[in-house]
């Protein structure tokens, strides 16, 4: 098993999917579920990122195999679901996390583009690779957990697309949630604050700078005046998929450092 700092054992022998999985918070709970006794299935459309992430759990005795899968393509979806369904006989996690974030205002029209390629990804691959891999969760009960973010609930200038999209996520969830629970499913989410991840860092200069800086710079938007790691998240995350949340479904839970606990105006 997986070196597992957390001294919980929830998902031993439980088989667990994460799309976006090779990378931010997606590799964070891939090795969270990994530590606690998952085999974790990374479904990405990065494989040198993925096949990276494979190695490192591997070496710590994660049990975890890689599924490359572009979102955005139905076709590409669907044979990734009958890979998994080759390989085992149910699922007991899906967490939906993969997705993409691109800039652009209303008024100077540069959403127009992001809207097909953010919608396909984030909020259409979604719905469709859980369509088709429902079989697999109905088998012996199962829980998802579905990225939602704060920009869902809060609206922010040059990035409506993407909040739209996150916003959409927390009805899906509760319609997933009505839908499957006959199934011996449940379906929650998670609306994380500001996180240090790849997307944020990724692509500057000098990506461990930027990192660092992000890690170390106080902010005011809420209570813990830090932003926080993706390991956090994934906590948060291996929380709802677990038995210790057999009670919940159907919510969504903030993980934002207290900016929803914060006073008006501050």
């Amino acid at each position: 098993m997986q070196t597992n700092p957390w001294g919980t054992i929830r998902f031993t022998d439980k088989i667990a999917l994460i799309t976006g999985g090779a990378s931010g918070i997606g590799r964070a709970t891939a090795d969270r579920l990994a530590a606690e006794g998952a085999h974790v299935i990374i479904a990405d459309n990065d494989p040198e990122m993925a096949n990276r992430a494979v190695t490192e759990i591997q070496e710590t005795g994660g049990k975890v195999l890689f599924v490359e899968v572009d979102l955005a393509d139905d076709e590409s979806v669907i044979a990734a679901a009958r890979t998994v369904a080759k390989k085992f006989s149910a699922l007991h996690v899906l967490v939906n996390n993969a997705a993409i974030a691109r800039s652009g205002t209303i008024e100077d029209g540069a959403w127009i583009p992001n809207w097909q390629p953010e919608t396909a990804i984030g909020l259409r691959g979604w719905v469709l690779i859980t369509q088709h891999l429902l079989p697999l969760l109905k088998q012996e009960g199962s829980a998802i957990v579905n990225l939602s973010s704060e920009g869902g609930f809060l609206g922010r200038p040059g990035g409506w697309v993407y909040d739209a999209i996150k916003s959409a996520l927390v009805s899906l969830t509760k319609t997933m949630a009505y839908e499957f629970v006959e199934y011996g499913i449940r379906v929650n989410a998670i609306a994380p604050g500001w996180i240090v991840t790849e997307m944020h860092f990724g692509k500057a200069p000098d990506p461990a700078a930027r990192k660092k800086e992000l890690e170390e710079t106080p902010i005011n938007s809420c209570i813990m005046k830090r932003r926080a790691g993706p390991e956090e998240i994934a906590s948060a995350i291996a929380f709802l998929l677990s038995d210790d949340a057999s009670y919940i479904t159907g919510q969504t839970l903030h993980v934002d450092g207290g900016r929803w606990g914060m006073s008006i105006g501050r």
